[in-house]
C-alpha cells in the first residue's frame, strides 16, 4: 500500500462517517476502509465543520454521549475539519447546479482545501459535479492509481 498517492486529498461527506459509525450495511465496509487509508496517512481526508452537528445528531440514537464524543475525537485525530466562513457560504450560495445549501457548502469545503474529490453516496450530488465520487469508485481510483504506481517503479 505504500503506492498510494498522499497528495489525494478527498473531502468526506456525512453520509459516509455514518456509513462507518453506525455500521450501516452494506456500505459501512467501503467508508471504513476510506477512514482507516485516511488514518494511515495515505490520504489526506477533511470533513465539513457543519456536518460534525450532522454526525452528533444522528448517532445520538445509537450511542451514549460518551461515545459520540469519542467518536467525534476519533475523526478528529484523522481528519482535518475544514470551516465554513460567512464568504465560503455566500459563494456556495452562488453555485448555480446546486438547489440544496448543504452540498453547495461541501463542494465549497472541498474547493477551500484543493481537493481531488468529495467521497459521498449521494447520487443527486454525484450526477452535478465530476468532483463527487461514491466510496466504491473512489477505492477502484485508488487501487488504479496503486497499481499503476507499483507498475512504473518496477
Amino acid at each position: 500500500m505504500k503506492g498510494y498517492k498522499k497528495s489525494m486529498e478527498i473531502l468526506i461527506d456525512t453520509n459516509v462517517i455514518l456509513d462507518a459509525l453506525l455500521k450501516r450495511s452494506p456500505f459501512d465496509e467501503d467508508a471504513y476502509t476510506i477512514l482507516k487509508m485516511a488514518d494511515e496517512k495515505k490520504i489526506n481526508a477533511n470533513i465539513a465543520a457543519f456536518a460534525i452537528t450532522d454526525v452528533y445528531y444522528f448517532i445520538c440514537k445509537n450511542l451514549t454521549h460518551d461515545e459520540r464524543i469519542k467518536a467525534i475525537k476519533a475523526l478528529f485525530n484523522i481528519m482535518n475539519v475544514v470551516s465554513v466562513t460567512k464568504k465560503d457560504i455566500e459563494k456556495a450560495m452562488s453555485f448555480s447546479e446546486f438547489t440544496d445549501l448543504e452540498d453547495a457548502l461541501q463542494l465549497q469545503s472541498l474547493k477551500k482545501v484543493k481537493g481531488n474529490f468529495i467521497v459521498t453516496r449521494d447520487v443527486g450530488f454525484q450526477k452535478l459535479t465530476d468532483k463527487a465520487i461514491s466510496p466504491k469508485d473512489f477505492i477502484h481510483r485508488i487501487s488504479q492509481d496503486f497499481n499503476e504506481t507499483a507498475i512504473t517503479k518496477s
